[in-house]
């Protein structure tokens, strides 16, 4: 096999394997239509309380609204007030002191995030617990954050969010022992036969 060959080959595993590795999706919550879900209204069936804490749940991610401060079934959420078609995930007066919106996948694992739309009061964001920036009045967040198995927003007053663009991160391969040995064995035979022939 000429040498030209072997990087095709090469070159179309690895074009192969990087398509492969993420899937992207757009959280756009059009599910939520109701005024306001939690503290006695009722959650939609992809919505849970875990203890004080509000989760919901969309395309295999996880929105938690933390309200450590708050009665266990009192934390909601609301349409956004400031922003039409928003929600309002962090009410830090409604909902108790303290109160933060955490993004992670649903089972664990690592996630990348493109990029998210938000009107906040003024809020940091935090990557695997490292303050990454601060957002405030009406914007969009274009940073993007690879592999990563946490997002939390913290806010005083309200955190409304939209079109948050999270893509699975492909977990890297780790070859086996044996796949290794194989793997050493077969490039050595390769190169015998190619000296025999030379």
């Amino acid at each position: 096999m000429t040498t030209m060959k072997l990087k095709r080959i090469f070159a179309a595993l690895a074009l192969a394997t990087a398509a492969t590795s993420a899937s992207a999706t757009v959280l756009t919550f059009d599910s939520l239509t109701a005024m306001v879900y939690g503290d006695g209204a009722p959650l939609l069936a992809n919505m849970n309380y875990n203890g004080q804490n509000l989760t919901y749940l969309e395309s295999g991610f996880q929105l938690t609204l933390n309200a450590p401060n708050a009665a266990p079934g009192a934390a909601h959420i609301s349409d956004g007030t400031y922003m039409e078609q928003t929600y309002n995930w962090h009410d830090g007066f409604e909902n108790g002191s303290d109160t933060f919106v955490s993004l992670s996948r649903v089972g664990g694992g690592l996630f990348n995030l493109l990029g998210f739309d938000y009107y906040a009061d003024g809020s940091s964001v935090w990557a695997d617990g490292t303050l990454i920036g601060f957002i405030q009045d009406a914007g969009s967040w274009s940073i993007g954050l690879n592999g990563i198995s946490e997002l939390r927003l913290s806010s005083g007053a309200f955190n409304e969010l939209d079109n948050l663009n999270v893509e699975t991160a492909a977990a890297a391969a780790v070859p086996l022992p044996g796949t290794v040995s194989l793997l050493l064995a077969g490039l050595a035979v390769g190169a015998l036969s190619r000296r025999r022939r030379q």
